[in-house]
């Protein structure tokens, strides 16, 4: 090898070690921070459906397994929209039709 390169001067070398090291910190962080919001959507996701199979089961009204339909059955419905739903929906498919999805 012919010459001087970059990384054979001390400074250049402990900055190019310095900005690789503050770069892994932050996709760290950035990683760690996406799979916590993705973690906790998941959860209230799972919730959600636990809680409209409850209240149906405890009206008597049989609900198929919501969550055969994906992680997210209720997905474009809001929280409130689901809960309404299931308190005054007749039988299971007058939920669906209230939420305005496909019956499943």
């Amino acid at each position: 090898r012919e010459g001087t390169q970059p990384n054979d001067m001390p400074l250049i070398r402990s900055l190019n070690a310095k900005d690789r090291a503050e770069g892994r910190a932050e996709g760290h962080a950035e990683g760690h921070a996406k799979g916590r919001a993705e973690g906790y959507a998941e959860g209230r996701a799972a919730e959600l459906v636990e809680t409209v199979r409850d209240v149906l089961q405890a009206r008597g009204i049989r609900l198929a397994n919501p969550s055969a339909a994906g992680s997210a059955p209720f997905a474009g419905a809001s929280r409130k929209a689901v809960t309404a739903a299931a308190v005054a929906c007749t039988d299971a498919a007058d939920f669906w039709r209230r939420l305005g999805l496909p019956r499943r």
